[in-house]
């Protein structure tokens, strides 16, 4: 199969034959798939970090977050900001999914795919906006 590049902008996305730096119809970079396989790769590898280390610490965690007022937890915070941290973990598990995922599509197929990209990037603002009334919440 012959090596074709593709135009990073949405608007355009046209597919040329051969390795281009810049599209021939409207200027912008240019991706080759073994570009972008490789950002797929560390798109997979951020998104496996980001599970590995929130999965543990909210495993470690959840104990004394879902239980604030028990003998022996350390959490002195509210059952109300418990929630709210849970939250923000979860997201953050389902962002790295998500990135793993686009990570994936990436690696399997040496294009980026314009709605699982849109869907991360979503779920990064998500992210921001649970992470910000999460700190309004906890007083921060």
């Amino acid at each position: 199969m012959p090596q074709t590049s593709q135009c990073l902008s949405f608007s355009c996305r046209e597919i040329v034959d051969g390795s281009v730096e810049k599209c021939p119809k409207c200027g912008t970079k240019m991706r080759t798939p073994k570009m972008v396989r490789r950002l797929g790769w560390f798109l997979l590898l951020v998104g496996l970090f980001l599970v590995a280390l929130m999965g543990t610490i909210t495993w470690n965690m959840a104990p004394s977050l879902l239980r604030p007022y028990a003998p022996g937890s350390n959490f002195t915070g509210t059952a109300e900001q418990a929630h709210m941290i849970l939250r923000l973990f979860a997201i953050v598990i389902i962002f790295g999914v998500g990135t793993m995922i686009n990570g994936i599509w990436q690696i399997a197929t040496g294009q980026r795919n314009r709605w699982i990209t849109i869907a991360t990037l979503g779920l990064a603002v998500v992210l921001f906006v649970v992470a910000w009334t999460t700190n309004r919440g906890l007083g921060g």
